[in-house]
């Protein structure tokens, strides 16, 4: 028999939220792939378009909004992503995309970049995840 306290149920249920959030709109997790027409429209409204900033190396992708969390991926300096939002520090990437639109690809990652490595991709979004 399970038992789940009240913390343990909410966490349960925000993992499976932000889970759903990628699998019901970008239905293949951690793949390259080149989404059709609707799939791009839709993780471009929910996204802002933004690349890795960073000297040297790789940067990490986090798990979660933290040091301490597992990482997922590593990006370079230049890479583009689409991220979701803010948490103190801590910014939220749905994907990392290459090349020029009609044939972007897609990475999907859901992970956490600390906010000293994004910048936006245009100028007037440049400091968005910094302020």
């Amino acid at each position: 028999m399970l038992i789940f306290t009240q913390s343990k149920a909410f966490f349960i249920a925000a993992a499976v939220a932000s889970l759903s959030f990628s699998l019901y709109s970008f239905p293949v997790f951690g793949k390259q792939q080149t989404l059709d027409p609707e799939k791009v429209k839709a993780l471009k409204k929910q996204t802002q378009c933004s690349f890795i900033t960073g000297e040297g190396g790789a940067v990490n992708i986090r798990k979660g909004p933290g040091n301490k969390y597992a990482v997922v991926a590593k990006l370079k300096r230049g890479d583009g992503v689409r991220a979701v939002s803010r948490q103190g520090n801590w910014v939220k990437i749905a994907a990392r995309f290459s090349g020029y639109p009609p044939n972007e690809t897609f990475t999907i990652l859901n992970g956490w970049v600390n906010n000293q490595f994004i910048n936006g991709c245009s100028e007037d979004e440049f400091d968005r995840w910094r302020k």
